[in-house]
């Protein structure tokens, strides 16, 4: 069960733990304060007043389902029952990320407020930031996939209507024709700035180099992996990997089976290396080798207990669907949903409706 209407998300894990911090001496002084008797809050709450003093003792606390109710009662947030620190309140909002399809617009708008106030004290700054971003892209994220369903009945009403295609490149990322539609320089003159202030920090090369060969920059996507190549802390695989795309995009054939095979050979026991090659193959539509080094990556994190993600998997999943063998894909879909529960503790939430979702689709194009 999902308690959508929070004003910030708790799960019942989340609960468990804060449940009796205060809670009761919280209620009480709310009581108080509001100039009303355990037997009036009792009657408001569909208990017993024994119930309440039980819970403003601190000998058990309301079930989960009841604080809105209280909240509202009280005229307060859901923090504000708790007296959450600032790093609680930042957890939550993580968690509310991560398991939320959806935010409803009071819970985006005190949480940006809140997090807007932060900067205004914290020391961390970035820190705030990177959780602006992060809630205003879960926003955008949402929102686009309404875009996309919106757009697409539409087109099915009235296919010769223009200007749906265009969202759906925005909302989905759909191929578009136009060169100033699809090229990357703004993000390109971004990366290249960030690289030239903070030339230690190596991701942002990565990020760099990517932009540039997907805007065929093929010159100046060199200069900057021989800029990556020459850090002494350089993961070297990766230079391979970044070779073989620059020679793909140049037609050098030669080149990219030397550099597959560099990477084959030499990383065979690095996961993150194999799913590279993975990808290679995937993109090149050889999808049967593809499968092969997914699943090789996949079971090398996991014996060698590097964090698990579920990335491997949905590529296969996605191969094998775009291939028609639904059966098959359902299966990963299937060993996706083990790997959230078994691995993060994921029963419910946007991770595991979203991998539900893809699999009934499936399930009802088997049935057509």
């Amino acid at each position: 069960m999902k308690f959508s209407i929070f004003i910030v998300t708790f799960t019942q894990i989340e609960y468990e733990r804060i449940k009796y911090m205060n809670l009761g001496n919280k209620i009480k002084s709310l009581r108080v304060k509001a100039g009303c008797t355990q037997e009036v809050l009792a009657q408001e709450f569909g208990v017993s007043f024994q119930t309440i003093s039980k819970w403003e003792n601190n000998i058990c606390a309301p079930d989960i389902e009841m604080l809105p109710k209280i909240s509202v009662y009280f005229g307060i947030s859901i923090d504000e029952l708790f007296d959450l620190t600032v790093d609680e309140r930042l957890h939550r909002i993580e968690n509310m990320l991560d398991m939320e399809q959806e935010i409803s617009n009071k819970t985006f708008e005190e949480t940006v407020s809140f997090l807007q106030q932060q900067l205004e004290v914290t020391t961390d700054r970035a820190k705030i930031y990177n959780f602006l971003a992060h809630v205003y892209h879960h926003r955008m994220d949402s929102d686009s996939v309404k875009v996309s369903m919106y757009a697409k009945k539409a087109l099915k009403l009235k296919p010769d209507v223009k200007n749906c295609q265009w969202l759906l490149q925005k909302a989905e990322g759909a191929a578009a024709r136009d060169w100033v539609a699809k090229n990357h320089n703004d993000i390109i003159e971004f990366y290249k700035e960030l690289v030239k202030n903070n030339p230690d920090e190596l991701y942002n090369y990565l990020e760099l180099i990517d932009n540039l060969i997907a805007d065929n920059r093929i010159n100046e996507a060199t200069e900057y992996l021989n800029m990556y190549n020459n850090h002494k802390n350089c993961e070297k695989f990766r230079v391979i990997y970044y070779e073989w795309k620059i020679a793909y995009a140049g037609h050098n054939k030669e080149m990219m089976k030397q550099k597959l095979k560099q990477l084959e050979e030499k990383y065979a026991d690095d996961g993150t290396a194999m799913f590279l090659v993975a990808d290679l193959y995937a993109g090149s539509m050889e999808f049967d080798k593809a499968i092969l080094y997914y699943e090789r990556s996949f079971e090398l994190d996991k014996k060698q207990g590097k964090p698990l993600y579920t990335d491997a998997l949905e590529s296969i999943a996605l191969m094998y669907q775009i291939e028609g063998q639904y059966e098959n894909a359902i299966k990963y879909y299937d060993k996706i949903l083990t790997v959230l529960e078994e691995y993060f503790g994921f029963t419910e939430g946007a991770p595991v409706e979203s991998i539900i979702e893809r699999r009934n689709n499936l399930l009802n194009k088997m049935k057509q």
